[in-house]
């Protein structure tokens, strides 16, 4: 049986909360250079969770 492909678009843009941030899409999401999301992910770890944390933190 083949996946229903008209479900697709929406299912990709969903991320579970376990999974660990790209450099590309960290900067996207808080608006930051590629190259200071690099700096943070290497300083806090991939971690959606620590990341999110941090970024609230930052711009509180």
């Amino acid at each position: 049986m083949a996946d229903d492909k008209s479900k697709t678009k929406e299912d990709r843009k969903l991320v579970a909360s376990g999974e660990t941030y790209e450099v590309a899409d960290f900067a996207k999401k808080y608006g930051v250079p590629p190259s200071e999301a690099k700096t943070i992910i290497k300083r806090y770890g991939p971690s959606r969770a620590k990341l999110d944390t941090y970024m609230q933190g930052r711009n509180a």
